[in-house]
């Protein structure tokens, strides 16, 4: 047994798997049933709480919370002190920067734990969010976005799009490889521009808008669509 690891009540409808070449700190928490994956590492006084899900190549640092539900994908990074809600899902090499928050469910009360009615925060992958940032619940940030510091998320984020501040405001587009994209924004739509530095290729299609093109096709399309009017991870029932 990993050390770290404290057993609950078994839950037979829930496997506990915990890879043998993760690492738990023996100051970290690890309720049962969990999954732990590959060559996943578990910081000082993290608490993971039963039916996380953490997938291969994670990093969690110290400090952090994961809640029951919490879905991560693998090479996913938990920096210290974030904070994971029930209903998280971050999918594969997702980027969490210190004392990252996601919050509650906003119909939650003190009694009774309305756990059903959680509502799903998806974090996309690629997706990096700056230290001190807050996620609402129920939103949706896209592929390869980037939220800087401090940011309060209370809407979902397309692919690929820079925002910041509170109220949330878009300050433009980041490849895939992270180098910001340089599009006029006076021109008209669709607009077609390419990376600098590593010659990938987009399409503008929208003001709140931007795919990735592969030899012409369209490639990756999550129908995120940001409006700086609407608030649209606080307005879902």
């Amino acid at each position: 047994m990993l050390a770290g690891i404290h057993s609950s009540t078994p839950d037979p409808y829930f496997e506990d798997r915990r890879a043998s070449t993760a690492y738990v700190h023996e100051s970290a928490y690890v309720d049962a049933p969990c999954h732990v994956g590959e060559h996943t590492a578990i910081l000082h006084f993290t608490h993971v709480m039963a039916h996380a899900i953490i997938g291969n190549h994670c990093l969690i640092g110290r400090n952090v919370s994961i809640a029951s539900g919490v879905l991560l994908g693998d090479g996913v990074r938990v920096m210290n002190s974030s904070q994971l809600n029930s209903g998280v899902i971050l999918e594969n090499e997702v980027y969490c920067g210190p004392c990252v928050v996601f919050a509650e469910n906003r119909h939650m009360r003190a009694q009774p734990n309305n756990i059903s009615r959680v509502s799903p925060t998806l974090v996309r992958q690629g997706a990096q969010l700056g230290p001190n940032s807050t996620v609402a619940s129920g939103a949706t940030v896209g592929r390869y976005a980037f939220i800087e510091a401090g940011t309060i998320v209370d809407r979902n984020i397309p692919d690929f799009a820079i925002v910041y501040g509170n109220p949330l405001r878009l300050a433009g587009w980041r490849c895939t490889c992270g180098q910001t994209l340089k599009i006029a924004p006076s021109a008209q739509e669709p607009q077609e521009v390419q990376c600098s530095y590593c010659s990938r290729r987009y399409i503008r299609q929208s003001q709140w808008k931007i795919l990735q093109l592969t030899q012409g096709d369209t490639a990756l399309d999550s129908h995120s669509q940001f409006d700086s009017s609407v608030r649209t991870a606080q307005g879902q029932d």
